[in-house]
């Protein structure tokens, strides 16, 4: 009976297999070897790194590093972030880390902070908790481009030299961006369903701030240096809602000095007087009186008549505040 030998093509197919199994295999081995090799050298220069990015006489830290996320991702946790400037004596604390960047695209990072948040600054004493943390950050050569915060359920107590008495406020949500716009920094923050201890009649359904600092784009950049005074901060819109009908807004420039002391001549905006009239009882008695007292004057003062509100004039000279005519008070220094 004759042989059958195989067929050239049936035997050529299984070797292309082979090969092609042999060459996965192969490349899953040479991938892992070099991501646990960019693992080891991302975990070996890390000092390095936040040494750079914390600047001359300060110091960051990150607890127990460890980078995770084979296959496909790299990511950073720490179990502990710390931040610590000896020259200005603040000491920062927060709880673990846990980050991820693509491997293609290593500078888009996304990350979980844990709470509480502990800051400790000459007269300053603060404490934030939150139920989670979420940022996302676009790297650069040299620094960030932009980066965003997404907080739920986040509460603030801080006790300050020039506060009578702690203060707390605490949101349902709080939503923050910032990003280099040129040499400039755009800045923009919303809150959701803010409370404070100091009125606590006051409860804002929304928070808005927009705004822009001319020329402080290198916040951005490492080594991080704080901004400090003298700086100008453009309010595109500075905004808070109390309810559908009740609000109060404020654009325009304000310079903060040296000294920390800030000026400005600004626009306010105000939705239903009446309500807001009520809540300024609870923070003084005698600008609330003030307030019924001129409230025919205060009306004829709009600048803007016949549109939603009425929108008076805000100064602020060397942090002595003043609505139209009428002084407010004293600001703390910045």
């Amino acid at each position: 009976m004759p042989s059958i030998s195989p067929e050239p093509h049936s035997f050529s197919s299984s070797r292309k297999i082979g090969w092609l199994a042999a060459a996965t295999v192969a490349g899953c081995v040479l991938w892992t070897i070099g991501w646990f090799l960019v693992a080891e050298k991302i975990e070996d220069n890390l000092p390095e790194t936040m040494a750079r990015i914390s600047g001359p006489n300060a110091s960051a830290g990150c607890a127990r590093a460890e980078v995770r996320g084979y296959p496909f991702r790299f990511g950073l946790f720490c179990q502990t972030l710390s931040y610590g400037n000896t020259s200005e004596g603040v000491t920062v604390l927060s709880g673990a880390l846990r980050s991820a960047a693509q491997f293609y695209r290593p500078g888009h990072v996304v990350a979980e902070i844990d709470g509480p948040l502990a800051i400790t600054a000459p007269g300053l004493d603060a404490r934030v908790d939150w139920q989670v943390l979420q940022t996302s950050v676009q790297a650069a050569p040299g620094g960030l481009n932009r980066g965003s915060l997404d907080v739920r359920n986040v509460r603030f107590d801080i006790d300050a030299a020039g506060l009578t008495r702690k203060f707390a406020i605490q949101a349902d949500k709080i939503i923050a961006h910032g990003r280099k716009n040129g040499p400039d920094l755009d800045i923009a923050l919303y809150g959701e369903q803010l409370q404070n201890n100091l009125v606590t009649k006051l409860v804002a359904k929304a928070f808005t701030l927009e705004a822009t600092l001319p020329g402080q784009a290198g916040v951005l950049d490492a080594p991080y240096k704080p901004i400090s005074g003298p700086f100008d901060v453009r309010f595109h819109r500075l905004a808070i809602e109390l309810d559908d009908t009740s609000s109060l807004e404020i654009s325009g420039p304000v310079q903060i000095g040296a000294d920390g002391r800030l000026s400005g001549t600004l626009e306010v905006t105000v939705r239903n007087q009446k309500r807001f009239i009520e809540l300024s009882t609870n923070i003084s008695p005698e600008i609330a009186n003030l307030f019924n007292r001129f409230a025919p004057v205060i009306s004829s003062l709009d600048s803007k008549p016949g549109k939603d509100g009425i929108t008076l004039p805000l100064t602020i000279e060397n942090n002595r505040v003043s609505l139209g005519m009428f002084p407010l008070g004293q600001l703390p220094d910045f």
